[in-house]
Protein backbone atom coordinates (compact mmCIF):
# COMPACT_ATOMS: atom_id res chain seq x y z
CA UNK A 1 0.00 0.00 0.00
CA UNK A 2 1.42 3.44 -1.12
CA UNK A 3 1.48 5.80 2.56
CA UNK A 4 0.40 9.29 2.05
CA UNK A 5 3.61 10.01 2.85
CA UNK A 6 5.18 8.17 0.48
CA UNK A 7 2.68 9.82 -2.43
CA UNK A 8 4.62 13.53 -1.57
CA UNK A 9 7.70 12.01 -1.62
CA UNK A 10 7.05 10.20 -5.11
CA UNK A 11 5.23 13.96 -6.14
CA UNK A 12 8.34 15.48 -5.46
CA UNK A 13 9.98 13.52 -7.18
CA UNK A 14 8.18 13.85 -10.21
CA UNK A 15 8.83 17.67 -9.48
CA UNK A 16 12.57 17.04 -9.68
CA UNK A 17 12.56 15.26 -13.12
CA UNK A 18 10.61 17.50 -14.80
CA UNK A 19 12.08 20.40 -14.41
CA UNK A 20 15.94 19.27 -13.38
CA UNK A 21 16.82 16.40 -15.09
CA UNK A 22 19.99 14.70 -14.85
CA UNK A 23 20.18 15.54 -10.89
CA UNK A 24 19.63 12.93 -8.48
CA UNK A 25 17.50 13.31 -5.83
CA UNK A 26 19.53 11.47 -3.23
CA UNK A 27 22.05 13.89 -3.72
CA UNK A 28 19.67 16.85 -2.96
CA UNK A 29 19.72 15.36 1.03
CA UNK A 30 23.23 14.45 0.90
CA UNK A 31 23.50 18.22 0.28
CA UNK A 32 21.26 19.43 2.82
CA UNK A 33 23.12 17.45 5.31
CA UNK A 34 26.47 18.86 4.48
CA UNK A 35 24.76 22.36 4.47
CA UNK A 36 26.13 24.95 6.99
CA UNK A 37 24.92 28.53 7.98
CA UNK A 38 21.50 27.16 8.80
CA UNK A 39 19.04 30.05 9.51
CA UNK A 40 15.10 29.97 11.36
CA UNK A 41 12.34 30.45 8.67
CA UNK A 42 9.13 30.83 10.87
CA UNK A 43 5.84 29.64 10.03
CA UNK A 44 3.04 31.59 11.93
CA UNK A 45 -0.14 30.05 12.79
CA UNK A 46 -2.99 30.32 10.59
CA UNK A 47 -0.20 31.84 7.77
CA UNK A 48 -0.90 30.81 3.92
CA UNK A 49 0.81 29.86 1.27
CA UNK A 50 1.15 32.92 -0.15
CA UNK A 51 2.30 34.46 2.30
CA UNK A 52 4.68 31.89 3.20
CA UNK A 53 5.96 31.69 -0.71
CA UNK A 54 5.78 35.78 -0.55
CA UNK A 55 8.30 35.65 2.93
CA UNK A 56 10.37 33.18 0.98
CA UNK A 57 11.07 35.34 -1.59
CA UNK A 58 11.32 38.67 0.92
CA UNK A 59 14.28 37.23 3.16
CA UNK A 60 15.93 35.70 -0.49
CA UNK A 61 15.59 32.65 0.46
CA UNK A 62 13.63 31.54 -2.80
CA UNK A 63 14.38 33.38 -6.18
CA UNK A 64 11.33 32.70 -8.02
CA UNK A 65 8.07 32.96 -6.30
CA UNK A 66 5.88 31.51 -9.27
CA UNK A 67 8.49 28.35 -9.79
CA UNK A 68 8.01 27.66 -6.15
CA UNK A 69 4.53 27.87 -6.57
CA UNK A 70 4.14 25.61 -9.36
CA UNK A 71 6.30 22.69 -7.83
CA UNK A 72 3.93 22.93 -4.58
CA UNK A 73 0.91 22.88 -7.61
CA UNK A 74 2.31 19.90 -9.25
CA UNK A 75 3.44 17.77 -5.72
CA UNK A 76 -0.15 19.02 -4.39
CA UNK A 77 1.71 20.72 -1.75
CA UNK A 78 -0.61 23.41 -0.71
CA UNK A 79 -1.81 23.38 2.80
CA UNK A 80 0.64 20.85 3.79
CA UNK A 81 3.38 23.42 5.38
CA UNK A 82 2.90 23.54 9.28
CA UNK A 83 3.25 26.30 11.92
CA UNK A 84 6.81 25.88 13.61
CA UNK A 85 10.55 27.07 12.48
CA UNK A 86 12.68 25.14 10.17
CA UNK A 87 16.37 25.47 9.66
CA UNK A 88 16.91 26.23 6.22
CA UNK A 89 20.33 27.45 4.11
CA UNK A 90 20.09 29.71 1.76
CA UNK A 91 22.27 28.13 -0.71
CA UNK A 92 19.22 25.43 -0.57
CA UNK A 93 17.77 25.11 -3.91
CA UNK A 94 13.49 25.29 -4.50
CA UNK A 95 13.10 21.14 -3.99
CA UNK A 96 15.36 21.04 -1.20
CA UNK A 97 13.09 23.85 0.71
CA UNK A 98 9.66 22.19 -0.29
CA UNK A 99 11.70 19.00 1.57
CA UNK A 100 12.04 21.06 4.52
CA UNK A 101 8.58 22.76 4.78
CA UNK A 102 6.63 19.74 4.46
CA UNK A 103 8.50 17.61 7.52
CA UNK A 104 7.55 17.99 10.94
CA UNK A 105 8.85 21.89 12.25
CA UNK A 106 11.89 21.78 14.09
CA UNK A 107 10.06 24.38 16.24
CA UNK A 108 6.51 24.06 17.60
CA UNK A 109 4.00 26.55 18.47
CA UNK A 110 2.31 26.30 22.29
CA UNK A 111 -0.43 28.48 23.05
CA UNK A 112 -0.73 28.87 26.95
CA UNK A 113 -4.42 29.92 27.65
CA UNK A 114 -4.57 32.33 30.37
CA UNK A 115 -6.00 31.06 33.71
CA UNK A 116 -4.49 27.61 33.23
CA UNK A 117 -2.92 25.42 36.33
CA UNK A 118 0.73 24.05 35.59
CA UNK A 119 -1.07 20.40 34.56
CA UNK A 120 -2.93 21.82 31.91
CA UNK A 121 -0.03 23.52 30.56
CA UNK A 122 1.76 19.86 31.04
CA UNK A 123 -0.83 18.00 29.42
CA UNK A 124 -0.53 20.70 26.14
CA UNK A 125 3.17 20.35 25.81
CA UNK A 126 2.98 16.55 26.33
CA UNK A 127 0.72 16.14 23.67
CA UNK A 128 2.72 18.20 20.70
CA UNK A 129 6.34 16.94 21.91
CA UNK A 130 4.96 13.11 22.96
CA UNK A 131 6.22 13.37 26.39
CA UNK A 132 6.58 9.95 27.89
CA UNK A 133 4.71 10.21 31.60
CA UNK A 134 7.83 10.10 33.55
CA UNK A 135 9.03 13.31 31.56
CA UNK A 136 5.03 14.57 32.65
CA UNK A 137 5.94 13.97 35.98
CA UNK A 138 9.44 15.22 36.15
CA UNK A 139 7.89 18.43 34.86
CA UNK A 140 5.41 18.80 37.32
CA UNK A 141 6.70 17.15 40.91
CA UNK A 142 10.55 18.47 40.16
CA UNK A 143 11.12 21.24 37.80
CA UNK A 144 8.59 22.99 38.82
CA UNK A 145 8.56 22.83 42.67
CA UNK A 146 12.14 23.70 42.44
CA UNK A 147 11.91 26.85 43.62
CA UNK A 148 9.34 27.95 46.81
CA UNK A 149 8.00 30.60 44.68
CA UNK A 150 7.66 29.44 41.52
CA UNK A 151 5.56 26.01 42.18
CA UNK A 152 3.04 27.67 40.20
CA UNK A 153 1.43 31.05 39.14
CA UNK A 154 4.91 31.55 37.21
CA UNK A 155 4.36 30.03 33.71
CA UNK A 156 3.15 32.74 32.01
CA UNK A 157 0.25 32.21 29.42
CA UNK A 158 2.11 33.48 25.88
CA UNK A 159 2.61 31.83 23.11
CA UNK A 160 5.54 30.23 22.79
CA UNK A 161 7.48 28.89 19.41
CA UNK A 162 9.60 26.19 22.05
CA UNK A 163 12.07 23.86 20.03
CA UNK A 164 11.39 20.37 19.80
CA UNK A 165 14.82 19.05 21.30
CA UNK A 166 14.47 21.56 24.47
CA UNK A 167 14.06 19.79 27.74
CA UNK A 168 11.87 19.89 30.67
CA UNK A 169 13.69 22.24 32.89
CA UNK A 170 14.41 25.14 29.60
CA UNK A 171 10.96 25.28 28.72
CA UNK A 172 10.07 25.74 32.50
CA UNK A 173 12.63 28.68 32.51
CA UNK A 174 11.46 30.07 29.46
CA UNK A 175 7.84 30.43 30.84
CA UNK A 176 9.12 31.74 34.24
CA UNK A 177 11.66 34.62 32.23
CA UNK A 178 7.94 35.80 30.21
CA UNK A 179 6.82 36.26 33.24
CA UNK A 180 9.50 37.95 34.94
CA UNK A 181 9.44 40.19 31.92
CA UNK A 182 6.10 40.93 31.58
CA UNK A 183 5.77 41.08 35.83
CA UNK A 184 8.90 43.75 36.18
CA UNK A 185 6.84 46.99 36.00
CA UNK A 186 4.06 45.69 38.58
CA UNK A 187 6.89 44.02 40.94
CA UNK A 188 7.54 47.54 41.80
CA UNK A 189 4.02 49.01 42.05
CA UNK A 190 3.26 46.58 44.60
CA UNK A 191 5.94 47.06 46.50
CA UNK A 192 5.42 50.81 46.39
CA UNK A 193 2.00 49.45 47.78
CA UNK A 194 3.63 47.28 50.75
CA UNK A 195 1.75 44.12 48.62
CA UNK A 196 4.33 41.01 48.34
CA UNK A 197 4.89 39.93 45.07
CA UNK A 198 3.88 36.53 45.90
CA UNK A 199 0.53 37.73 47.87
CA UNK A 200 -0.53 39.47 44.13
CA UNK A 201 0.12 36.76 41.86
CA UNK A 202 -2.09 34.63 44.47
CA UNK A 203 -5.14 36.87 44.39
CA UNK A 204 -4.63 37.37 40.16
CA UNK A 205 -4.56 33.78 40.03
CA UNK A 206 -8.07 33.82 41.91
CA UNK A 207 -9.16 36.62 39.89
CA UNK A 208 -8.33 35.41 36.90
CA UNK A 209 -10.20 31.65 37.39
CA UNK A 210 -12.98 33.79 38.72
CA UNK A 211 -13.65 36.27 36.45
CA UNK A 212 -16.39 35.65 33.14
CA UNK A 213 -14.30 38.40 31.09
CA UNK A 214 -12.02 41.21 31.70
CA UNK A 215 -14.03 43.66 32.70
CA UNK A 216 -15.32 41.63 35.72
CA UNK A 217 -11.87 41.53 36.96
CA UNK A 218 -11.62 44.48 39.34
CA UNK A 219 -14.51 44.63 40.73
CA UNK A 220 -13.44 40.43 41.52
CA UNK A 221 -10.48 41.95 42.59
CA UNK A 222 -11.96 44.57 45.10
CA UNK A 223 -14.30 42.19 46.58
CA UNK A 224 -11.59 40.17 47.33
CA UNK A 225 -9.30 42.55 49.23
CA UNK A 226 -12.26 43.68 50.94
CA UNK A 227 -12.88 40.48 52.18
CA UNK A 228 -9.48 40.25 53.62
CA UNK A 229 -9.19 43.41 55.25
CA UNK A 230 -12.57 42.32 57.11
CA UNK A 231 -10.58 39.03 57.92
CA UNK A 232 -13.49 37.09 56.33
CA UNK A 233 -12.97 33.62 54.38
CA UNK A 234 -12.89 34.61 50.68
CA UNK A 235 -15.56 31.62 50.18
CA UNK A 236 -14.39 31.27 46.36
CA UNK A 237 -15.08 28.63 44.50
CA UNK A 238 -11.64 28.18 42.00
CA UNK A 239 -9.72 27.49 45.18
CA UNK A 240 -11.85 24.56 45.89
CA UNK A 241 -11.57 23.48 42.04
CA UNK A 242 -7.46 23.43 42.76
CA UNK A 243 -7.32 21.43 45.56
CA UNK A 244 -10.53 19.04 44.41
CA UNK A 245 -8.71 18.50 41.48
CA UNK A 246 -5.46 18.44 43.06
CA UNK A 247 -7.10 15.25 44.68
CA UNK A 248 -8.55 13.75 41.45
CA UNK A 249 -5.64 13.83 39.23
CA UNK A 250 -2.90 12.63 41.97
CA UNK A 251 -2.01 9.92 43.82
CA UNK A 252 0.90 9.70 46.50
CA UNK A 253 2.17 8.20 49.79
CA UNK A 254 4.09 10.74 50.42
CA UNK A 255 2.04 12.41 53.16
CA UNK A 256 3.63 10.19 55.38
CA UNK A 257 6.33 12.75 55.84
CA UNK A 258 6.56 16.58 56.39
CA UNK A 259 9.63 16.94 54.10
CA UNK A 260 7.62 15.62 51.10
CA UNK A 261 6.38 17.69 48.38
CA UNK A 262 2.56 17.04 48.83
CA UNK A 263 3.16 18.00 52.34
CA UNK A 264 4.76 21.07 51.76
CA UNK A 265 1.95 22.17 48.75
CA UNK A 266 -0.64 21.27 51.62
CA UNK A 267 -1.80 19.05 49.43
CA UNK A 268 -2.31 16.22 52.51
CA UNK A 269 -5.52 16.97 53.65
CA UNK A 270 -6.63 13.28 53.25
CA UNK A 271 -3.48 11.24 53.92
CA UNK A 272 -5.78 7.71 53.19
CA UNK A 273 -6.70 8.95 49.51
CA UNK A 274 -3.02 8.49 48.54
CA UNK A 275 -2.83 5.05 47.76
CA UNK A 276 0.35 3.96 46.07
CA UNK A 277 4.09 5.80 44.81
CA UNK A 278 3.62 9.47 43.67
CA UNK A 279 2.13 9.43 40.38
CA UNK A 280 -0.04 12.50 38.31
CA UNK A 281 -3.14 10.92 37.00
CA UNK A 282 -3.35 12.77 33.36
CA UNK A 283 -7.72 11.72 32.60
CA UNK A 284 -10.07 13.78 34.18
CA UNK A 285 -11.78 17.43 33.39
CA UNK A 286 -10.79 20.49 35.34
CA UNK A 287 -12.40 23.29 37.16
CA UNK A 288 -15.77 21.46 36.87
CA UNK A 289 -18.50 22.98 39.18
CA UNK A 290 -18.20 22.41 43.05
CA UNK A 291 -20.08 20.53 44.89
CA UNK A 292 -21.53 20.78 48.55
CA UNK A 293 -18.93 17.60 48.95
CA UNK A 294 -15.96 19.32 47.96
CA UNK A 295 -16.59 22.57 50.14
CA UNK A 296 -15.60 19.79 52.79
CA UNK A 297 -12.54 19.11 52.14
CA UNK A 298 -9.76 20.23 54.62
CA UNK A 299 -7.01 21.77 52.96
CA UNK A 300 -5.80 25.42 53.42
CA UNK A 301 -7.28 25.90 49.23
CA UNK A 302 -10.63 25.64 50.58
CA UNK A 303 -11.09 29.01 51.46
CA UNK A 304 -14.85 28.15 52.55
CA UNK A 305 -13.43 26.44 55.73
CA UNK A 306 -10.16 28.62 55.85
CA UNK A 307 -9.66 32.26 56.28
CA UNK A 308 -6.87 34.12 54.05
CA UNK A 309 -5.49 33.36 50.89
CA UNK A 310 -4.32 29.63 49.73
CA UNK A 311 -0.90 28.29 50.29
CA UNK A 312 0.12 29.33 46.66
CA UNK A 313 -1.04 30.48 43.09
CA UNK A 314 -3.68 28.48 41.73
CA UNK A 315 -3.29 29.07 38.45
CA UNK A 316 -1.00 30.87 35.76
CA UNK A 317 -3.00 34.45 35.34
CA UNK A 318 -2.85 36.92 32.95
CA UNK A 319 -1.73 40.79 32.40
CA UNK A 320 -5.56 41.77 32.75
CA UNK A 321 -5.82 39.38 35.99
CA UNK A 322 -2.45 40.95 37.86
CA UNK A 323 -3.20 44.43 36.68
CA UNK A 324 -6.60 44.49 38.04
CA UNK A 325 -5.23 43.20 41.80
CA UNK A 326 -2.64 46.57 41.41
CA UNK A 327 -6.05 48.39 40.22
CA UNK A 328 -8.97 47.20 41.91
CA UNK A 329 -12.74 48.93 41.25
CA UNK A 330 -13.82 51.44 43.92
CA UNK A 331 -16.28 49.45 45.61
CA UNK A 332 -17.37 48.41 49.05
CA UNK A 333 -18.86 45.21 47.83
CA UNK A 334 -18.00 41.81 49.66
CA UNK A 335 -20.03 39.57 47.45
CA UNK A 336 -20.44 38.77 43.83
CA UNK A 337 -21.72 36.63 41.42
CA UNK A 338 -22.56 36.30 37.59
CA UNK A 339 -25.79 35.65 36.14
CA UNK A 340 -27.23 33.30 33.49
CA UNK A 341 -25.29 35.63 30.43
CA UNK A 342 -22.21 35.96 32.46
CA UNK A 343 -23.10 39.45 33.79
CA UNK A 344 -21.33 40.26 37.29
CA UNK A 345 -23.61 41.79 40.06
CA UNK A 346 -21.99 42.65 43.74
CA UNK A 347 -23.31 43.52 47.05
CA UNK A 348 -22.00 45.15 49.32
CA UNK A 349 -24.29 43.71 52.29
CA UNK A 350 -25.31 39.96 52.54
CA UNK A 351 -29.17 41.12 52.06
CA UNK A 352 -28.31 42.09 49.08
CA UNK A 353 -26.65 39.52 47.97
CA UNK A 354 -29.60 37.14 48.58
CA UNK A 355 -31.54 39.75 46.43
CA UNK A 356 -29.35 38.98 43.60
CA UNK A 357 -29.33 35.58 43.68
CA UNK A 358 -32.81 35.21 43.76
CA UNK A 359 -33.39 38.03 40.99
CA UNK A 360 -30.85 36.42 38.90
CA UNK A 361 -30.18 32.94 39.54
CA UNK A 362 -33.24 31.80 40.22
Amino acid sequence: MITKSKRIIFNIFLVFICILPGVIFAAVVDDFEKAESLSNFVVAIGETDDSIVNKLYEQKIIKNEKFFNMILDIAKLHGKIKPGGYKINANMNELQIVKILISDPYMRWIIIPEGFRKEQIAELISKEFKWKEKQKAEWLYKITESHEDYVEGVYFPDTYLLPSDETGQQIAQRMINRFNEKFSDYLKKFANKNIKWTTALKIASIVQRESASKDDMPIIAEVIWNRLEKDMKLDVDATVQYIRDSKQHTNADLCKTKNSIIWKNNLCFQSNIFDYPFLYISSGDWWKTITIEDKKIDSPYNTYLYKGLPSYPISNPGISAIDATLNPAETKCIFYLHDNNKKIHCAKTYEEHLKNINDYLK
